[in-house]
């Protein structure tokens, strides 16, 4: 099977080990396409920090040998071609997209494809996964267009996890895909304003389309005193300032930020961290306690978030090609890697191992 390797640093295209069998409960897909995630970037930039990390939070779903080779890629979507045993709302053929989790057959262990020595990820021609977290694409809908399902429907996780009323405002900061997520997720449960913060010109124009009212650039001005002068000034885009509450949902990862928070947000706000940060933070967590701040990391009930997200791309209510900003085959992911490093114009690069995506 060709895929992209991912070892000691460097990507290179090539044959792989074949993949375990399609055990019970599992379907084999041919991939048409998969989007490049932020977490493979963390991998990319230093995959000895990113096993350490989920190793010492007890996550066994990301923990991966790094002495060895692996094949990244989990937004995954395709064509499927073996069913597994007791598989029975599938069939050979089915165009599909979901949540790229596999079961280890001999420890029992789910495993994210991707951060697997054995159940390569999907920058390869072929993916083993458990078909329970598998979906159907409307047919309408193109399959490289169906993988955002799997990084947008994080936004609408999290917008559901902060108990996101239409009384209360969002704050997003950092508006690269799950960023957006947030946005449409916010925008489509009611909230009051939505503000989004991104310092690239490319993601704040999306964050407008995805249905921000209000875009900043946090290098020219603080969004938290855009919110405050409007509350202040009484204008009609806020509304009455007491009537619910500022919920800021972080999207950034950038160090030091979540402390900046808990200093600058208004009394008796929330704080929903989306980004998956790897760099130690400090907090005084006095602050927070001073002004009433709940901070969130994903805690709480949420329903049918990838599904609901997979509809709206379905019917049109999501610009999916907008927020696609790339294509690449297998050899042009090394590059691609390089470029999301320094993400002024893209947002999402898609990889195509072959099958045709559309």
């Amino acid at each position: 099977m060709r895929a992209v390797r991912f070892f000691d640093g460097e990507f290179t295209v090539g044959d792989v080990a074949e993949l375990p069998a399609t055990g019970p409960g599992q379907v084999r897909i041919a991939v048409a396409a998969c989007g490049i995630c932020g977490s493979d970037l963390s991998v990319s930039k230093d995959a000895c920090r990113f096993v350490e990390v989920a190793q010492a939070g007890g996550y066994p779903l990301a923990s991966f040998d790094t002495g060895r080779p692996v094949v990244l890629g989990h937004e995954y979507a395709g064509v499927v071609t073996e069913l597994g045993a007791g598989v029975t709302d599938f069939a050979v053929g089915d165009r599909v997209a979901g949540v790229g989790l596999a079961t280890e057959a001999g420890t029992g262990v789910p495993t994210i494809i991707g951060y697997s020595n054995t159940y390569h990820g999907a920058f390869g021609e072929a993916i083993v996964v458990d078909a329970f977290w598998v979906r159907k694409v409307p047919h309408d809908l193109r399959l490289d267009h169906a993988t955002l399902a799997e990084p947008l429907h994080v936004g609408e996780m999290h917008v559901q996890q902060s108990g996101l009323t239409n009384a209360d405002s969002a704050l997003v900061i950092g508006c690269g895909t799950i960023g957006l997520g947030a946005i449409i997720a916010a925008k489509a449960r009611g909230a009051k304003t939505v503000i989004a913060s991104e310092p690239s010109p490319r993601r704040r124009e999306l964050a407008v389309l995805m249905g921000a009212d209000i875009v900043v650039d946090p290098t020219v001005r603080n969004p938290i005193e855009v919110w405050n002068a409007l509350v202040a000034d009484g204008n009609s885009v806020v509304g009455a300032s007491t009537n619910g509450i500022l919920i800021a949902y972080e999207c950034s990862g950038r160090a030091g930020l979540l402390n900046e928070l808990t200093h600058q947000l208004p009394f008796n706000s929330r704080i929903q961290v989306l980004a998956a940060g790897f760099v130690a933070e400090t907090i005084t967590p006095v602050v927070p306690q001073f002004r009433r701040i709940a901070v969130n990391f994903g805690h709480g009930p949420y329903q049918d978030a990838y599904d609901i997200t997979l509809r709206r791309l379905a019917d049109g209510s999501i610009d999916a090609e907008a927020i696609i900003t790339g294509r690449v085959d297998l050899d042009g992911v090394a590059d691609a890697f390089m470029t999301l490093r320094a993400p002024q114009e893209h947002v999402k690069i898609i990889v195509r191992p072959g099958l045709a995506a559309d």
